[in-house]
């Protein structure tokens, strides 16, 4: 006997929904009424504002009810608008800027701004370096200094920081690289990943699926990592060492003042640790400039 069609769906498969609230907004748009689509509007321009209020503070905010704020975040399928704000939060600690973005600015001079800019990055840093363990930090270190060969994956804005500390690590030792190559995969340089070998991946967010993935990949191959990251990321259990980074402040863009701070500190030390070798390395490299005529 063949099943029941549903009434709700009319026998029709159900679509997944989008994950993100204003994604699922903007699927449902065109059927809005307008006492919900007021709300929408509100919600499309500053998702975050969800995260920070409560229904009936965006149903006034919006100049409509707390029954249509309920009736929208049913409809984009929630049960119910604290599940719905969960989701905005989620996307704050994610990362996107979006929903980082306040509706309402405080304004204040300029000096005050610059002040304030640099309050947070110093916080940050202070923040940041203070967290490190000693011993840790320097088992870290030598295993950097004796590895058979030492990557650094990152990507998006992680890419840049991790190509600025292979910069600095290759003044003192040989045999560093920047994961992914310009137009390249991954795969086949973790294939010759060995327990001799040591990753620093460089994952803030917004991270790539890709960034748990080679880290499971290169801990299977026995490869150490080091796993310097935000300290909103859940831990990963591939990494060796992690050193979780402070990122936030006040404004919609993280920050990575402590991110090149702490990059310096783990670089300087590094070339420390290498002693005699590195700076025999760093001559061998300042004589071949000369030769080379590399600089003006």
């Amino acid at each position: 006997m063949p099943a029941k069609k549903s009434p709700r769906n009319n026998g029709k498969a159900k679509t997944a929904l989008p994950a993100s609230v204003e994604s699922r907004i903007k699927a449902s748009y065109p059927e809005l009424p307008e006492s919900e689509r007021r709300i929408a509007d509100l919600i499309l321009e500053f998702p975050g504002e969800m995260a920070a209020y409560s229904a009936t503070e965006l149903a006034e905010l919006s100049g409509g009810s707390k029954a249509a704020v309920t009736r929208l975040v049913q409809r984009i399928g929630f049960a119910t608008y604290d599940e719905a704000r969960r989701a905005a939060r989620d996307a704050q600690s994610w990362g996107s800027p979006l929903y980082l973005m306040a509706r309402e600015t405080k304004k204040t001079g300029f000096s005050d701004r610059v002040r304030a800019h640099i309050e947070q990055d110093v916080q940050n840093i202070a923040f940041t370096l203070e967290g490190l363990r000693g011993d840790s930090f320097n088992e870290m270190v030598t295993s950097i200094c004796q590895a058979r060969r030492v990557f650094l994956l990152g990507y998006r804005n992680s890419h840049y920081l991790a190509g600025y500390a292979r910069w600095q690590i290759i003044q003192g030792r040989g045999d560093v690289y920047l994961l992914p190559a310009a137009g390249e995969t991954i795969a086949e340089e973790i294939a010759d990943f060995t327990a001799e070998d040591v990753l620093i991946v460089v994952g803030f967010r917004r991270r790539l699926s890709q960034v748990p993935q080679a880290m499971a990949a290169a801990a299977a191959a026995g490869a150490r990592i080091v796993y310097i990251t935000d300290r909103a990321a859940a831990p990963s259990p591939h990494a060796t060492w992690t050193l979780p980074c402070a990122v936030r402040g006040m404004d919609l863009f993280d920050r990575y003042a402590a991110a090149m701070s702490l990059l310096h500190f783990l670089c300087v030390a590094i070339v420390e640790e290498l002693g005699k070798e590195g700076r025999t390395r760093l001559q061998r490299i300042e004589t071949l400039h000369e030769d080379l005529h590399d600089f003006d």
